[in-house]
């Protein structure tokens, strides 16, 4: 048993020696990122295909982004045009609805020379008897 405890013992130190020489590795792998000598190292190679169709899957949403919103900024000015249309209409339509009243059309038709006629109009019945005699008549 004692031999177990001195080797544990003899364990730990190796232990904590390899998490300070962690830091010093991740100093150094951020220093080859930066160099760009990871790039040479077989399993980036090895992955390299993989690693390509993850650069085109990011060009591919970026590029998604700009066109989403290039879409987003063309619905809001269609609908600034459609809410300038509308009450465009609506102003028309309200002027056009006053110039049709019969008072504003018999101010207007008293320049030529014309009346209004006072009179409602008159139904003129004619019987079918009477239709047919004329028509044989003529």
């Amino acid at each position: 048993m004692n031999k177990r405890k001195a080797e544990e013992v003899l364990e730990e130190p190796k232990k904590k020696k390899v998490k300070s020489a962690g830091g010093r590795s991740f100093k150094r792998g951020l220093v080859n990122v930066l160099n760009g000598t990871f790039l040479t190292r077989e399993k980036v190679l090895s992955n390299m295909p993989f690693l390509l169709f993850l650069a085109g899957l990011m060009l591919f949403n970026i590029g998604y982004g700009y066109w989403t919103e290039r879409t987003v900024r063309d619905l809001d000015r269609v609908s600034g045009e459609l809410k300038e249309m509308r009450s465009e209409y609506v102003t028309v339509r309200s002027h056009l609805e006053k110039a049709e009243r019969q008072s504003q059309v018999a101010d207007g038709i008293g320049g030529l020379g014309l009346k209004e006629n006072k009179q409602p109009p008159m139904r003129i019945t004619v019987d079918k008897d009477q239709l047919e005699s004329k028509e044989v008549g003529q």
